[in-house]
């Protein structure tokens, strides 16, 4: 197939699983997703050059990051009984939100309709052996107006998900802002925020939003940085931050107090530098 204009040498193929390819239902989801993200352009995005078709095959050509997930860093550090240095955590934190900011803003389809990636979790954010870190899957994206598939099912990663999209209520920007909460809380804690045995035990735990305290947790942690976790996991999305933008300034603020780096150089204890 013809290679796009900017499309670099190493890519990655992206293919719907052949289980899936006579499901119109799943063929959709991974075209709208394909011609969604096709749209995006933005340093905290994994960029997706195009979508084609070989034979019975659906496949998307994506950016390559060298790396591993931030998924696979939690749980080694997790593993290892070790928190991740609350500098690294606050700038993964804003490059995610950077990401954010730019997709809520962006508008799409005809009617200029807001997208809600809806599954903001470590498993989608990629730390690149440079240190960049990218935003990716847009599978479970939602375009306001556009709800694709079962309306009523849950779509996501239950322990990242806000209270409101476990209830099944609509969900808005503030959904994906209270799953960088969590992400964010768990790097600074060290551990899991909700760890239900079950997945019924999880979804009240979810719904109930009972977060334990970061100053008990993680003592070491500037005050400030404690009360921006504190404000982002809110059960009720109005007390929360209510959009990336200002979620982005409570960390540069905080950056700017406990005198932290918002560059890659904030990485570097993770990259071995």
């Amino acid at each position: 197939t013809q290679r796009s204009p900017g499309e670099p040498d190493e890519v990655v193929i992206k293919r719907l699983h052949p289980s899936f390819r006579n499901d119109p239902a799943y063929v959709k989801a991974f075209v709208d997703e394909a011609k969604l993200t096709v749209r995006l352009r933005n340093a905290h995005i994994v960029r997706t050059f195009r979508l084609f078709r070989a034979g019975p095959d659906y496949l998307m050509v994506q950016e390559l990051v060298s790396g591993r997930t931030l998924g696979y860093m939690q749980e080694l550090l997790i593993k290892a009984g070790a928190a991740m240095p609350p500098e690294s955590a606050c700038y993964i934190a804003w490059c995610i939100l950077k990401a954010l900011d730019y997709i809520h803003r962006a508008k799409v389809g005809e009617n200029g309709a807001t997208i809600v990636h809806r599954d903001v979790n470590p498993a989608n954010v990629l730390l690149g052996v440079q240190g960049d870190v990218k935003l990716t899957d847009f599978g479970v994206a939602e375009v306001e107006g556009m709800i694709r598939g079962d309306s009523g099912a849950l779509r996501g990663t239950l322990p990242y998900m806000s209270p409101e999209q476990v209830l099944g209520q609509a969900v808005d920007a503030r959904t994906d802002l209270y799953a960088v909460g969590v992400i964010l809380w768990e790097l600074w804690a060290g551990r899991r925020l909700f760890t239900g045995d079950n997945e019924a035990q999880l979804m009240h735990q979810v719904r109930d939003a009972r977060v334990p305290l970061l100053s008990t947790l993680s003592p070491d942690l500037p005050d400030y940085a404690a009360r921006v976790a504190r404000k982002a996991l809110f059960a009720d999305r109005a007390r929360r931050f209510q959009t990336a933008a200002e979620f982005i300034k409570a960390l540069e603020v905080l950056a700017r107090r406990a005198g932290w780096p918002l560059t890659v150089e904030a990485l570097q204890p993770l990259l071995g530098g």
